[in-house]
């Protein structure tokens, strides 16, 4: 059976850099009495990218996709199909994919959007994987760009609701990724074994509810509420529920992988995350915080884009390498949980 390989990486951030300082004064923290520096005590994020005027979902997602495009010297006409992995998006319908590959003059392709809040671009790269190995694609682009900048709430009601949720929103970001997978006959490179568990009775927590039938015309319900805590605290009962499979599933553990790719919601969370994997593994915590790629003090938190603009990332600083072995985890609300092992 032929694997889905990974070709290239792409990635696409905004010009503007916006610091958690100038976020914060958007937010009026010297309103409410609240000191200047909360955002990043909290996530770790310091910086992050914001589109221009007119710059979309869309523009981002197709940038990102033309890099990794270049960076393979693949043409529009050789792309089997295009799947748009986002949590933000241009238009509720038709799908965003749509738009992306006009601007990529992708004309040959079948297109379609994933949802899966954070967790829908390793969701489409399973896919990817999925169509390649049934042999109804040999070329696939996976991209995602994010413009939470336009979801973001700055006008809070009250100092409890402004500690309380701000920092988890002020530190999302703009920007996009992208993963171009072809068949190929090398079995020890690509998509190897993927993990995907969704935990349907905490869907309730961080939801976005405008632009739905339930609130069709609301724009207070067009924000990002901020209100992640249901998640968190599931997540590490969901890392030592999965540890001891990991094994099984994959055919080795987290501490034989040359490099971690996560998501990006916090610097604490990457943490918690790589204490616990390091725990479970019988790893040396210290040597095991080296594998993980952690960005959200540049970047902050930039949804489904997270795990591309990390292994972008990855790749530039050597700490991924040709034939690397590394696990890619993503987390989104649902709450959904993702696992992939790829080589690279």
């Amino acid at each position: 059976m032929k694997k889905a390989k990974v070709l290239s990486v792409g990635r696409y951030m905004p010009e503007r850099i916006v610091t958690s300082a100038e976020v914060e004064e958007m937010a009026h923290f010297s309103k409410f009495g609240v000191k200047s520096g909360l955002c990043k005590m909290l996530t770790g994020c310091e910086t992050r990218h914001y589109a221009a005027k007119g710059e979309y979902c869309s523009d981002i997602a197709a940038k990102a996709g033309l890099d990794a495009m270049k960076k393979a010297g693949v043409e529009p006409s050789e792309i089997d199909a295009l799947l748009f992995c986002s949590v933000t998006h241009d238009f509720v319908e038709p799908a965003t994919a749509n738009v992306v590959a006009d601007k990529l003059n992708i004309r040959n392709a079948f297109v379609f959007d994933i949802k899966n809040a954070c967790n829908a671009f390793l969701s489409g790269v399973d896919v990817a994987d999925s169509l390649i190995k049934t042999g109804k694609a040999e070329t696939v682009l996976v991209v995602s760009g994010e413009v939470f900048s336009q979801w973001i709430k700055y006008d809070y009601d009250n100092k409890e609701e402004l500690v309380t949720l701000a920092p988890v929103t002020l530190s999302l970001g703009d920007g996009g990724g992208a993963f171009l997978l072809r068949a190929s006959d090398e079995q020890d490179r690509g998509i190897n074994q993927t993990y995907f568990r969704t935990y349907s009775d905490s869907w309730n927590h961080n939801v976005t509810w405008g632009g739905g039938v339930i609130y069709p015309r609301d724009p207070d319900k067009m924000y990002v509420p901020g209100t992640t805590k249901g998640i968190v605290d599931k997540q590490k009962e969901i890392y030592q529920t999965i540890c001891p499979e990991i094994k099984d599933i994959f055919g080795m553990t987290f501490a034989d992988a040359d490099c971690i790719i996560p998501t990006q919601v916090a610097k604490w969370l990457i943490n918690s995350m790589a204490g616990t994997f390091a725990q479970e593994s019988g790893f040396d915590a210290g040597e095991f915080i080296k594998k993980v790629v952690s960005v959200v003090d540049k970047y902050g938190n930039v949804g489904a884009s997270n795990v591309p603009i990390a292994a972008y990332e990855a790749i530039q600083n050597g700490m991924v390498k040709d034939g690397s072995k590394t696990f890619c985890i993503s987390v989104g609300v649902g709450i959904s949980e993702g696992i992939m092992s790829v080589t690279f």
